[in-house]
């Protein structure tokens, strides 16, 4: 195939496609070519001005195709020396909790039931994570989850005393813990920090769980932060390790692979 046969195929590829802009085709294009390899990693791409008379694109439509790809960790600019291609970035790996989540959200097999619920003395632990003083009131909640009979998650819940607060009324009700997951149905919720650590679940965890104290557990230990950026609710899930498992996936994939 000639040389200016390809360019007419790829000019074609991008203006006859109806699957987005310009620029978002001319990416996934690119993105090809580092997934096949012609593209290498830690290789520099063609010009700006090449990649344009190649696709028979704009200078700022090959600009903006790059913009997007380099935000995505798939290339970075060197000033002075042009565009090159990433290898694996481990450290931009993030994992979801997809499984855990349909799992919340399969209603006809789900049964939520609330085994503890007051208004308590906050303890010097969570008085720090709310941000109050040692002996504030808060709500404590404490939920068992089970999907087809089988308990797979406990969680507990501390949260500011304030019975007009949108979070209490949310925490209260069993739907609540797939849209906490979602984040679809709390509006109120600024943001959030996860941290998810490893261990053994204590002799009343594993009671609940019908599971074994020796068997590896996961916690997920979280705080919401509402429009104030102030803690508004804390707390952990608990669940065993067979009911969650995390994938991601780093580097270049097609878009047929994702």
């Amino acid at each position: 195939m000639q040389p200016g046969q390809k360019q007419n195929h790829a000019h074609s590829d991008i203006k006859s496609s109806l699957r987005g802009p310009a620029y978002a085709q001319l990416a996934t294009l690119i993105k090809h070519k580092i997934s096949t390899g012609e593209y290498a990693q830690g290789g520099r791409i063609p010009s700006e001005s090449s990649i344009g008379k190649a696709y028979g694109v704009a200078i700022m439509t090959v600009r903006q195709a790059i913009r997007l790809l380099t935000e995505q960790g798939i290339l970075r600019r060197v000033h002075g020396s042009g565009t090159f291609v990433c290898g694996p970035d481990w450290t931009r790996a993030s994992f979801n909790m997809e499984g855990l989540l349909e799992l919340l959200s399969d209603k006809d097999n789900l049964d939520i039931r609330i085994l503890n619920a007051g208004i308590v003395e906050a303890s010097p632990k969570a008085a720090d994570a709310l941000g109050l003083a040692e002996g504030d009131m808060i709500i404590s909640l404490v939920r068992l989850v089970s999907y087809k009979g089988l308990p797979f998650l406990l969680n507990k819940a501390r949260l500011i005393f304030d019975p007009k607060s949108p979070i209490v009324e949310s925490e209260l009700e069993a739907s609540s813990l797939s849209g906490l997951f979602s984040g679809q149905g709390n509006s109120f919720i600024k943001k959030a920090l996860l941290k998810l650590e490893p261990c053994l679940l204590s002799s009343s965890e594993a009671e609940r769980l019908k599971s074994s104290q020796t068997s590896p557990a996961f916690k997920i230990r979280y705080t919401f932060y509402g429009y104030t950026d102030l803690p508004v609710g804390s707390g952990w899930f608990l669940t065993p390790t067979g009911f969650m498992a995390f994938t991601t996936r780093i580097g270049v994939w097609d878009d047929d692979e994702e």
